[in-house]
């Protein structure tokens, strides 16, 4: 049997014959992912807890069965996103940035920095602040991560 007739089964055992999960329980159900173990999920606020909760079933309904099989999801954050700018003709262009999670209590941990190494002596102003959670998956064996956005029902 393939892993289309396993996953179709599964939903099936499960009362899910549209094969779209109805919530937090059916993915437990049927993929076997506890959406809570996810690191970072303890550090969200209630509100966040809410959005990601939320996003995640949105987000596996907008796959295909075969491609939620193979989905791990890795990380769920809440983030400070600060891009650093320098001028260049008549606009800014970003040559890096700083990526921190947030907690709930407001501590901030750097989870991601990045430089372009062609630019690093120049001077540059930072960003303003983008905040949103940030979703780190493997998907077919790929490291990914979306920024969450709209309490939780746009993504990109």
């Amino acid at each position: 049997m393939n892993s289309y007739m396993i996953i179709e089964n599964l939903y099936k055992s499960n009362g899910i014959t549209n094969y779209q999960l109805r919530n937090t329980e059916d993915l437990l159900k049927v993929h076997g992912i506890d959406f809570k173990a996810v690191k970072g999920y303890n550090e969200l606020d209630d509100i966040n807890r809410v959005f990601y909760e939320r996003f995640i079933i949105n987000f596996l309904n907008g796959l295909g069965l075969e491609s939620r099989v193979t989905l791990i999801p890795k990380a769920i954050y809440w983030v400070e996103d600060i891009s650093y700018l320098t001028p260049e003709d008549d606009y800014n262009l970003v040559i890096g940035g700083v990526i921190r999670s947030i907690d709930r209590n407001g501590i901030k941990n750097v989870i991601h920095t990045w430089a372009d190494e062609d630019y690093q002596d120049k001077k540059y102003t930072e960003s303003e602040v983008e905040n949103y959670l940030r979703f780190q998956y493997e998907h077919d064996g790929r490291v990914e991560w979306l920024h969450v956005i709209k309490e939780g029902k746009e993504w990109y």
